[in-house]
């Protein structure tokens, strides 16, 4: 499962009237920067479109707090409501009198939860990479899980890798530069006949490695 975050969006009002409303995703024409969990670059987006099916099979779908399936303070078939627009997946949650909720509906109201997130599984994508070795996805459809209530903020630097310090990421960025440059120099002397070949056979490990690690 993948987990992705960004802002939450309330109003005043909701908070009296106990709901909670704001987008869990939203689709991008531009890619966005993230890291992956070694601290290195890559670039992703999400479609329109991309909840299409998983909105429509049935199943349903949970709201918790801090990814964790303890504090569960809304679902699709009783106080969640997921829709999708064209700005991306929206929610509004009726939140429940319960230890939970009302520690929920507190923390938004004093700014302490500002971020929503999504825990997904991926069904279709396209990816491709550039002549720098840049990894860019482009996720068309998901399996949506559940989404999060989360004091992260939207898309920071430590959103994905967020079990490293700020020189370890930049450590191993480092490392990850003079490993393409050291491929970039060897091609220069051994010219393949076909260099988009070359290049994904080359990154075949690490492109391996990259969705393994969020499965």
């Amino acid at each position: 499962m993948e987990q992705r975050t960004m802002a939450l969006q309330i109003r005043n009002s909701d908070i009296e009237n106990r709901t909670i409303s704001g987008y869990a995703a939203v689709f991008g024409e531009n890619y966005t920067q993230l890291y992956d969990r070694w601290g290195d670059i890559f670039f992703e987006k999400i479609s329109p479109g991309a909840f299409t099916k998983t909105l429509a099979d049935g199943n349903d779908k949970f709201m918790l707090i801090n990814h964790d399936w303890n504090k569960v303070v809304g679902r699709t078939n009783s106080n969640l409501t997921l829709s999708q627009d064209d700005t991306g997946l929206a929610f509004a949650l009726e939140v429940p009198n319960t230890v939970d909720g009302n520690d929920l509906l507190e923390n938004v109201r004093l700014g302490l939860i500002k971020g929503c997130s999504f825990g997904f599984n991926i069904v279709n994508q396209e990816c491709n990479w550039d002549d720098d070795y840049n990894f860019y996805r482009n996720i068309t459809e998901v399996e949506l899980l559940e989404i999060t209530a989360t004091p992260i903020p939207a898309y920071s630097d430590t959103t994905i890798a967020a079990a490293r310090s700020k020189t370890q990421i930049e450590s191993i960025k480092e490392m990850r530069n003079k490993e393409i440059e050291a491929r970039k120099q060897d091609e220069n002397k051994n010219e393949p006949e076909n260099k988009e070949e070359e290049i994904f056979k080359r990154n075949a490990e690490f492109i391996s490695a990259f969705f393994n690690a969020f499965n």
